[in-house]
């Protein structure tokens, strides 16, 4: 079992080394490195957006997602990561359904994301809940995929 609930300082270094222990270490993106050490979390809230975090019985973080405010119309969708072992329950419907649900209080229209072609389970996650890909965007040189959804 796990619960969802807003982010807390006292977790941001839980955060960066879970979310490293997925982008960096399962998927072999090495150059976020040392971005991703030095993650103030908190800039997500700060900013008008919001993170999320799940966690399990023993309060380690299993989960993440987070929204960022791009502007009073538009949002950015960061941070989606489940650990392994929690891919496949729910979890990252229940954690998209948070980020849904803050855009539609703030009357976010556009939602907005980045992605990796080698990341397949997440591109096919967005795409089954509307998401297009913007095709003008698409960055070869390193496989960076972007989409959109409008709410």
């Amino acid at each position: 079992m796990y619960k969802i609930k807003e982010f807390e300082d006292r977790y941001n270094e839980n955060v960066n080394d879970f979310i490293i222990s997925i982008f960096v270490e399962e998927y072999g993106f090495e150059e976020y490195r040392k971005e991703l050490e030095e993650q103030n979390n908190l800039e997500y809230i700060e900013n008008g957006g919001g993170l999320w975090i799940a966690l399990d019985e023993e309060d380690n973080v299993i989960g993440t997602i987070a929204l960022r405010k791009i502007n009073d119309f538009d949002a950015e969708l960061k941070k989606l990561y489940v650990r392994k072992d929690y891919r496949g329950t729910g979890l990252s419907k229940d954690l998209y359904r948070r980020v849904m649900e803050k855009s539609k209080e703030d009357n976010y229209k556009r939602i907005v994301l980045g992605t990796y072609d080698k990341l397949e389970t997440a591109i096919n996650f967005y795409l089954k809940r509307g998401f297009t890909q913007l095709e003008n965007l698409y960055d070869s040189d390193n496989g960076a995929r972007y989409f959109e959804l409008y709410i």
